[in-house]
């Protein structure tokens, strides 16, 4: 899983084993085009995992998914943070 909030915020709370990602570069460097890629960020109203995704998709990424719940419907369904 790949958060895409910034580095502040990652270390506020994150999903446990997640990476933080949040620069192309980044990304080219540690993905394949065909790895499984799941993105989120805070809740549905954060952008920054759609922004994530949409980019991805552009740079030929082709299995990727976006958990718009992000952190809030992690932590509100009982999941632990790291």
């Amino acid at each position: 899983m790949v958060n895409t909030l910034n580095a502040n915020a990652f270390l506020k709370g994150h999903i446990p084993n997640s990476l933080n990602i949040t620069s192309m570069r980044v990304a080219d460097q540690l993905f394949k085009k065909d790895d499984e890629i799941i993105v989120y960020c805070s809740d549905v109203t954060c952008m920054a995992s759609y922004y994530a995704y949409k980019q991805l998709e552009l740079a030929g990424y082709t299995n990727i998914w976006r958990f718009a719940g992000g952190l809030r419907e992690w932590s509100e369904n009982g999941f632990p943070l790291a």
